[in-house]
């Protein structure tokens, strides 16, 4: 049994061992997973109930007896028959190779006129038919076929297979909306048996009413068994019944397809079901890892089986069960027994508390089983943490403690009081409570007291984001933003008071406003009346062309920088504590965050920003406010950027009733994706909001 310091390298030992398993997915062990994967597919489609091709033949030609030029001149004499008879297509699948080209204009009549006649891409025929599709079979390492291409690129052009050419040229197959450019294959469903007519009888006798309207293959492939392939269903066929059997899953819209999106699959989720394999698993005993692993491997087949099933999508799975099955497997070797192990770690943290040594003592407990005994040596570790002037870690573990235990001793009590907000100090500032935690720090209600004086006080870990010469610019570009914060005084501005460090960490003292951010008005059962949206809008936008003309930009213009008041109606933006100055290009993530969804196009592209951006983001919360909804939404950031800077939102006042016009035009042209196009100032855009509003 492996005995490991902590549940980090458990997981990194674990990512090792799941590299290797990477490395070795295209190798022997990975084939008997992609085996049971294709056994499973083939039991599967092989379960549909077979549909045959509607009103279709072939028309078989034994060219055991005759040379290739002798059976091309009997296609001919079949394709006169056939059109004379009234078939609808004529399909060649596999026709023999011409002897000589000079053999080919005799061919133009018969591929040009009467009934349609489809040709392989590759045939020589391709050359004077317009009506052509490529042939690309493949069986896989067990000699099975199971897929064919649906696209081929041809000279930079994507040319379609056969059965998609057949399929299309009439524009009736109902599978057409589910075909992409960028679909990989089909694979073959069930097969049905379709009837065959022999040539000789044909030429002798004619098809007479039989074939009109008809689908006809002409076939001269050598004996089936010889010459065909293996289906899944066991049956081996023909080219001419390949195409057919395709072309029937098209027509009646039982196509099993793979995707782009299917691909990308197979290879993201073997990585993302091991990762999170080794997330979740560690923790737990082998029992659970047990449970754990098969019930992952089962929700793999069943996520499998729906698709193929229910959206006929193809995708193979075997390498994502393969390597959760792995994971698994290693997280339950390196699962070691509850008890030893937390009284190895308590003796280890002890040890290390004992020696002041606090961060690796803290990595130690937390690998603890909770109990009353870790709840009461972890609060006398927070209690280190603090004497050592680290009120960050002191909260962090008291958090950890939080989430883990329940225990209702007097240790514990005073933990979660603590937790809750005890008196602390920044500076001179006693800290009450925290009212606010985001991505820059948290925000704590606190007291100055001097003068008694209640302030919302902003502490940033800057000692925790920098180091070196980095923390002195970012030290200077601190105090530097601060103090233009500082010299802003408007009505709809919360005010800045001072600035400082303590402990670590960075604060700014700002007036403490009594309100609720405007994000609680963006849920579409609580939205503000249109007429005092845009009122708040344009209150918001008078304040920016005061900060703008001070030469500082807000940066984070959204909702829950907003802080509205009901009862006395006023508003207040809060956060210019942290934005940057006009002219200062330092960048430091840690510091200065956007959010995306509100940013401008040229913030996006980190672009050097004017005031113009901020009333791109003031746009954006006002369509919010009106709607619910904000205007550019996408599952990541790449669509979410593509979504912002070339795509133009649906009007509000079509969404929304009692929004007049007026808004609309106003709100397009605060979110111009040209910040030329936009309000020349806030100013600017304030009028026009309220004489939208005077109208609503």
């Amino acid at each position: 049994m492996i005995q490991l310091n902590n549940r980090k390298r458990n997981r990194l030992i674990a990512l090792a061992f799941v590299s290797v398993l990477l490395l070795l997915m295209y190798g022997p062990l990975a084939q008997w997973f992609i085996s049971a994967d294709r056994a499973l597919y083939d039991l599967l489609a092989g379960g549909r109930p077979a549909r045959a091709l509607d009103n279709a033949y072939i028309v078989s030609i034994d060219p055991q007896r005759k040379s290739a030029d002798a059976v091309l001149s009997e296609y001919g004499q079949i394709i006169e028959s056939l059109q004379a008879s009234g078939v609808s297509r004529i399909v060649l699948a596999n026709p023999p190779e011409l002897s000589a080209t000079d053999k080919l204009p005799g061919w133009s009549a018969l591929l040009a006129t009467g009934a349609p006649v489809f040709v392989p891409t590759r045939h020589r025929f391709s050359e004077i038919s317009p009506r052509t599709g490529f042939v690309r079979f493949a069986s896989d390492g067990d000699g099975v076929l199971r897929r064919a291409s649906l696209w081929y690129l041809n000279g930079g052009v994507m040319s379609p297979s056969l059965p998609l050419a057949i399929a299309f040229h009439e524009s009736t197959t109902a599978a057409a909306p589910r075909l992409s450019r960028t679909d990989d294959a089909m694979y073959f469903s069930s097969y049905a048996e379709i009837p065959r007519i022999d040539a000789n009888d044909l030429l002798q006798t004619g098809a007479g009413d039989q074939l009109d309207g008809a689908v006809v293959f002409v076939d001269a492939d050598q004996p089936i068994v010889n010459a065909g392939a293996v289906l899944p269903s066991g049956q081996f066929v023909t080219w001419s019944e390949m195409t057919a059997a395709l072309l029937a899953d098209i027509e009646n819209n039982r196509m099993i397809i793979a995707p782009t999106w299917a691909q990308a699959m197979e290879v993201i989720l073997p990585a993302l079901f091991a990762i999170l394999a080794i997330l979740f698993m560690p923790d737990r005993n082998r029992k659970e890892v047990l449970v754990l692993t098969a019930t992952g491997v089962l929700t793999l087949l069943l996520f499998q089986a729906l698709l193929l099933l229910g959206l006929h999508v193809r995708i193979d799975l075997g390498r994502a069960i393969l390597m959760f099955i792995g994971a698994g497997a290693l997280s339950a070797y390196l699962t070691t027994d509850t008890k030893k192990v937390t009284a190895d770690a308590f003796k280890r943290g002890s040890d290390f508390l004992a020696a002041g040594r606090l961060e690796p003592a803290f990595a130690e407990f937390r690998r603890c089983h909770p109990s009353e005994t870790v709840a009461a040596v972890m609060y006398k570790l927070s209690l280190a943490f603090e004497q050592q002037a680290k009120p960050e870690r002191a909260e962090a573990v008291l958090e950890w403690m939080k989430r883990t235990h329940s225990s209702t001793d007097s240790s514990s009590s005073e933990a979660k009081k603590k937790t809750n907000g005890v008196p602390q100090r920044l500076g001179r500032y006693v800290i009450e409570k925290r009212i606010g935690r985001g991505a820059m720090g948290a925000v704590y209600l606190a007291k100055d007291p001097r003068i008694n004086r209640p302030v919302a006080l902003k502490a940033i870990p800057i000692e925790k984001e920098f180091e070196d010469e980095e923390l002195k610019e970012a030290r200077q570009r601190f105090y530097r933003e601060a103090e233009s914060a500082g010299r802003l005084t408007h009505p709809n501005i919360i005010t800045v008071y001072d600035a400082g460090e303590d402990k670590g960490l960075a604060y700014i003292a700002m007036e403490y406003v009594p309100g609720t951010p405007l994000r609680e008005f963006t849920d579409p059962k609580r939205l503000l009346a249109p007429k005092r949206a845009l009122e708040l809008a344009a209150a918001t936008a008078e304040a920016l062309d005061y900060a703008h003309n001070q030469g500082v930009i807000h940066r984070d213009i959204k909702p829950a920088n907003l802080l509205y008041n009901p009862k006395e109606g006023s508003l207040k933006i809060s956060d210019f504590g942290v934005a940057r100055i006009t002219d200062n290009n330092a960048t430091k993530t840690g510091i200065v965050l956007g959010t995306p969804m509100y940013m401008s196009p040229e913030q996006l592209g980190a672009e050097k920003l004017t005031g113009l951006s901020d009333l791109f983001s003031l746009g954006v919360t006002l369509y919010e406010l009106l709607v619910g909804e904000v205007p550019f939404r996408a599952s990541n950031i790449a669509v979410l950027m593509t979504k912002i800077t070339t795509e133009e939102p649906a009007q509000v006042s079509t969404r929304r009733a009692g929004i007049p016009p007026s808004v609309d035009a106003v709100l397009a042209k605060a979110m111009a994706k040209n910040p030329t196009q936009r309000f020349s100032c806030g100013a600017e855009m304030a009028i026009a909001l309220r004489n939208c509003a005077r109208v609503s």
